[in-house]
């Protein structure tokens, strides 16, 4: 009787109940752990403290804060739609878990976006939370670009979520991964622009900042949220339109590169289903 429930019902039913079963998982942990979960939370305070005391120091003007600002809250938020992924592939590896996830009626494509979801909404509200508290400080902020600021950081979050489908494919098949992922966000926050306009980079590696979508989504943030902000590289729309793009093609590849991936690794046996 339940197997003949399960496969009976729509594919729409079938994509709702997993996503709803991987964000019931993530916060049953996030229960668990409460102490860890407020840290998190709280762990974002200190950076605009610190870009905050700085400016202040320095004599920076209060824009100036909210370009550093920005950039840092686009880094840190999409740095858990990169790496969320994949610390939580390698979790359930670790706890012998990651196969029960896979004998169950999904398509495995689906399993990249359920596994992270909840981290890429955490990360996208750690982002708002840091703009908001850099707002409360003095920093500059334009009402009226917030929806579409809020429709780029999602752009970007899903561009993330692509890329970082890439990386856990590579750690299902030769167990190691981080070492990648680390580098290139760390490469990301560099020519993504994070504390400058990428237009201050030498001229041989500025062709690479368009490369990665922190670039654009640091760049129209700035352009939405903050008002008389000077134009740096491409408009907000040309910046949207191309975040559309890429998380269409990649997301698209990373998907099934991941699918056949997993396929792979179960025809070698590294899964044991």
């Amino acid at each position: 009787m339940y197997p003949a429930t399960i496969h009976k019902r729509s594919r729409a039913t079938k994509i709702f109940d997993t996503l709803e079963a991987y964000i019931r998982i993530d916060l049953v942990e996030e229960r668990m752990f409460p102490a860890s979960t407020i840290m998190r939370y709280l762990a974002v305070v200190f950076p605009v403290l610190l870009y905050y005391f700085q400016s202040t120091f320095l004599d920076i003007t209060p824009e100036l804060f909210m370009t550093m600002l920005i950039g840092a809250a686009v880094i840190a938020g999409l740095q858990d739609a990169l790496t969320g992924l994949t610390s939580r592939l390698n979790f359930a590896m670790e706890r012998g878990t990651l196969e029960t996830y896979l004998v169950e009626p999904v398509p495995w494509a689906l399993i990249p976006v359920a596994m992270n979801i909840w981290r890429s909404v955490t990360g996208a509200l750690l982002a708002c939370v840091m703009v908001a508290l850099g707002w409360m400080l003095g920093g500059p902020v334009a009402a009226s670009g917030i929806p579409a600021g809020l429709l780029v950081l999602f752009l970007g979050i899903l561009a993330c979520n692509a890329l970082g489908s890439f990386a856990a494919s590579f750690i299902l098949l030769f167990k190691r991964g981080e070492p990648v992922v680390m580098l290139y966000s760390l490469a990301a926050s560099v020519l993504g622009g994070a504390l400058f306009p990428i237009e201050v980079l030498p001229v041989w590696i500025r062709w690479a900042s368009y490369l990665v979508p922190h670039s654009y989504v640091i760049a129209a943030e700035r352009q939405l949220l903050m008002p008389d902000m000077p134009a740096e590289g491409l408009s907000p729309l040309a910046a949207t339109l191309i975040l559309a793009l890429f998380c269409a093609v990649t997301f698209a590849a990373g998907l099934f590169v991941f699918d056949r991936s997993l396929r792979l690794a179960r025809r070698l046996g590294i899964l044991s289903i």
